[in-house]
């Protein structure tokens, strides 16, 4: 991979180089509007030689300024460096004479004006030896404190920009450290002060989408684990039964009474995988509140739940009690029968011996069931991932959802829409 110039030094280098820029053409600027200054001076100096002369002719002029009427008249090296008298009238030439880039050796000016007794021409020259005897200003020393200050001001500008850069990386580089050393150990502390408002809130960024990185892999590992272990068994009967019935064919002695309870034992497994399935992909849904209503009658729904889910106590020293009232309700079908259907078959596939009670009331559920041996835990029992589910559809749906312990028993409330008295609710 080429090496690329980070993003720190091409700001530095791209804001000096534009302050550089900037110095550069004001100096250039500043330069242009000294000589033009200059030249303005010089040539009000010869216009005021040429005043001079007009109102006194008869007074010598000044021997700096030589005016005189015919061109032919001016001093002999004014002649030649300009070759020809100036064309224009009341227009200053000006000519350098140079050796190399260095500065001019001298500077000669010329000017042809008007009178009324024809046209004369004033000239003048200087040159480092044409210095007066009391200096205030040179142009040279005035240019020389031009590119002084130029160059003290692009000094500044890298100095400035190299404080500025320091100032800001540090922080940068910071930030940078920090986001490379966040773990899960340390992704829950709060995140350090950067200096910059920016800088902090772009770090509690980073850690809120880490953190929920983490959480989501933290729930996927677990509903990987709930599901294997939900799944587990009906897969296991469902193999299980299938070997049975290849064994059976096999010895070409099929008992119809056996083959039907492998069947049904492969039915109620692949039933509880669909139903299990259909839970999964619920969950996945993004239009739970647009799902089509239907008036159902909520007594009736359980008690049908109930029956699809009571072979789970089958061989079992379980005691089961079903009370239901009247009760019709506009609800989602499919959710209802989800969410209920969890509740039921978790009570039911999860407790070995003692008693499971279901209780319907209005629009609230109660289901309450033996609590598991102290050795096991709920996850180990797979109470984690139908449960989970049931809690998150009915956080999704808006139904208020609880599931405690209550002594040696579990016990699950569920109401389904909006409760409708509170005095109700306890009295499930």
């Amino acid at each position: 991979m080429k090496n690329r110039l980070s993003l720190k030094w091409f700001l530095a280098l791209a804001f000096v180089s534009f302050g550089i820029m900037l110095v550069i053409g004001y100096t250039l600027l500043s330069a242009n509007y000294f000589i033009n200054g200059m030249d303005t001076v010089m040539a009000r100096n010869l216009e005021q030689a040429a005043d001079q002369y007009l109102q006194a002719p008869q007074t010598p002029a000044r021997p700096d300024y030589p005016v005189t009427r015919d061109w032919n008249d001016q001093p002999a090296l004014i002649r030649e460096i300009f070759g020809a008298a100036p064309e224009h009238a009341g227009v200053m030439y000006k000519e350098l004479e140079r050796s190399g880039l260095g500065r001019p050796k001298a500077v000669y000016f010329a000017m042809r004006f008007h009178t009324p007794g024809g046209d004369h021409f004033v000239s003048h020259k200087i040159s480092p030896s044409d210095r007066p005897t009391v200096v205030t200003s040179r142009p040279d020393n005035s240019l020389r404190t031009l590119l002084s200050i130029s160059a003290g001001a692009a000094l500044l500008l890298v100095l400035l920009s190299w404080l500025l850069m320091r100032r800001v990386a540090r922080p940068v580089g910071a930030l940078g450290d920090w986001a490379r050393g966040l773990n899960e150990q340390n992704l829950s502390h709060p995140a350090p002060d950067f200096s910059y408002p920016e800088l902090n809130e772009f770090a509690s960024l980073v850690r809120s989408s880490l953190s929920s990185v983490q959480q989501s892999l933290a729930r996927e590992q677990r509903f990987v684990r709930f599901t294997s272990h939900e799944l587990r068994t009906p897969i296991s009967v469902i193999r299980a039964n299938v070997e049975l019935l290849e064994r059976l064919r096999a010895q070409s002695r099929i008992d119809p009474a056996m083959e039907q309870q492998a069947l049904d034992r492969i039915d109620r497994a692949s039933l509880t995988m669909q139903h299990l399935t259909e839970t999964l992909l619920w969950l996945g849904r993004e239009d739970v509140q647009q799902l089509p209503v239907k008036r159902i009658a909520l007594d009736a729904l359980v008690q049908e739940l109930v029956e699809q889910m009571r072979y789970l106590l089958n061989g079992r020293a379980v005691t089961l009690k079903v009370q239901t009232s009247p009760c019709t309700l506009e609800l989602p079908e499919a959710a209802a029968r989800i969410v209920l259907g969890n509740l039921i078959r978790n009570a039911f596939q999860h407790t070995d011996e003692g008693r499971v009670l279901v209780v319907q009331k209005f629009n609230g559920i109660r289901i309450s069931n033996t609590r598991a041996s102290a050795g096991s835990s709920d996850e180990d029992l797979g109470f984690g991932l139908g449960l989970q589910l049931t809690e998150q559809l009915s956080a999704r749906l808006g139904w208020r959802y609880s599931n405690q312990f209550a002594g040696d028993e579990r016990l699950a409330e569920l109401w389904i829409g909006a409760p409708t008295d509170a005095d109700d609710q306890r009295q499930i």
